[in-house]
């Protein structure tokens, strides 16, 4: 059954393979040169900003696409998985030679899960060993930038294992491979833009909070996940923002507390220190709603006759 299953998915493997070793290349040359840099430059902070700067936009490009990664793993792994089986019958095959539902269902998506995951985390390490090499500017920000969230430490894993369950679901629910794909993307695609336009990530905790008296020269810490932001005046009330910034012209924005001196910005946000905390949180709503999604698919799987 391994080798069947290798067989019948070596091509998404060896693709998936061939895909991470190249931006694991393509990383590591950038990541090479950005510690030549902070060498050569480490008595001129403006200069080597200005420098990791121009290198970080030239990465980012390529990495502002891959937090939709995992809708191509539900594509291309989970749809396919049942789907395929129960469109040529080879389910039938493999269920009248001595092999069971169970056994069949254990070893397939048992190898495929593993490998997905592993992927996952080599893809979020690599990530997370890339970003490292901007220790000390201002593009080192993984928790602040929501975008290097996504694909750092174990939250790759996660939705990719999500996805590809999602996927799997799916071909076992409609059993044909075409609807599966269209589904699985679907879902997958709402399930990421229903996180940011539910604002669910920064409910995982309750925000830290602070007052600014001057929003130009404070701030929160380095790498915080800010919530949102808000005006209050010297009596604690909220100020909408347009009443607290002076315009001196068409969208042009001159001052701050025009009306009131004593207008403040307050600042809601999740500190750096948490960001393992939300990385754990987020796989645990994943992995929750993955074995929900791999119950449905078993027990779709578990109706069929032969």
């Amino acid at each position: 059954m391994l080798w069947l299953t290798w067989r019948q998915h070596r091509s998404q493997v060896l693709v998936t393979a061939a895909l991470l070793a190249a931006l694991g290349l393509f990383l590591l040359i950038n990541g090479l040169g950005n510690a030549d840099l902070a060498d050569r430059l480490a008595g001129d902070q403006n200069a080597l900003e200005a420098a990791l700067g121009d290198r970080f936009r030239l990465v980012n490009n390529v990495l502002t696409w891959l937090p939709l990664a995992p809708a191509l793993i539900g594509l291309f792994w989970g749809a396919p998985t049942l789907a395929r089986e129960f469109e040529k019958g080879t389910h039938r095959l493999a269920w009248t030679q001595s092999m069971s539902l169970r056994r069949w269902l254990a070893v397939k998506l048992g190898v495929l899960t593993t490998l997905v995951v592993l992927a996952g985390l080599a893809f979020g390490a690599m990530n997370s060993a890339w970003l490292a090499t901007f220790e000390g500017s201002s593009r080192a920000e993984k928790f602040g930038n929501v975008g290097m969230f996504v694909v750092t430490g174990v939250v790759p894993a996660a939705w990719w294992l999500f996805a590809f369950v999602v996927g799997v679901a799916a071909g076992a629910a409609f059993r044909r491979t075409m609807p599966a794909i269209a589904v699985t993307l679907g879902l997958v695609i709402a399930a990421i833009l229903s996180l940011f336009l539910f604002h669910v990530r920064e409910n995982y905790a309750t925000p830290e909070r602070v007052v600014l008296a001057d929003p130009v020269r404070s701030a929160p810490p380095n790498d915080s996940f800010v919530v949102r932001t808000e005006f209050i005046d010297a009596n604690g009330r909220v100020v909408p923002e347009e009443v607290a910034y002076v315009e001196c012209g068409p969208n042009r924005v001159c001052g701050f507390g025009g009306i009131d001196p004593d207008l403040r910005q307050v600042i809601y946000y999740h500190p750096a220190d948490r960001y393992w905390r939300f990385q754990w949180t987020e796989t645990a709503l994943l992995l929750a709603a993955t074995l929900a999604l791999g119950a449905v698919a078993v027990g779709r799987t578990a109706r069929s006759r032969i």
